[in-house]
């Protein structure tokens, strides 16, 4: 019987060849599941004194916790009962486009938002949700994914 002569090696290729095949070797990053929904809330506070373009600061809580500058472009049908609005949130890491759909027979008045898109961290985002508006805020709630 022959002695073995590099024993490492062949058990550093035999401790190789069974974690390949117990692992599969593949790649254990987390990542979020496509189509799975998490709860979000987003809250922007707004000096509606420069209207129909309003500036403010945004914070949001839940699935993503951020916060910055918020701008609003508000476009009132001819009536005034309805308006579709422009919301865009900017941080460093980049910025959230958001549509609003508002109608105000309500008190306070509500409506739907969607974010349509986005730049930077936030450019593959998406979410939609239910807002409300007491007197200078838009409180949006609603899921990410």
């Amino acid at each position: 019987m022959r002695p073995i002569k590099n024993f490492s090696a062949i058990f550093f290729a035999f401790a190789a060849i069974t974690f390949i095949s117990i692992t599969g070797f593949t790649n254990h990053k987390q990542s979020i599941a496509k189509g799975k929904s998490t709860p979000v809330t987003i809250t922007a506070v707004f000096d509606f004194s420069t209207f129909p373009d309003v500036f403010g600061t945004f914070t949001t809580s839940g699935a993503l916790t951020i916060s910055g500058d918020a701008e609003m472009v508000v476009g009132l049908n001819e009536n005034g009962k309805r308006a579709h609005c422009v919301v865009t949130l900017s941080t460093a890491e980049g910025t959230i486009t958001i549509h609003q759909e508002c109608q105000f027979a309500s008190n306070p008045p509500k409506g739907r938002w969607e974010i349509v898109s986005g730049t930077g961290a936030y450019a593959d985002l998406r979410g939609n949700g239910s807002l409300t508006m007491p007197p200078n805020t838009e409180a949006m709630e609603g899921v990410i994914y």
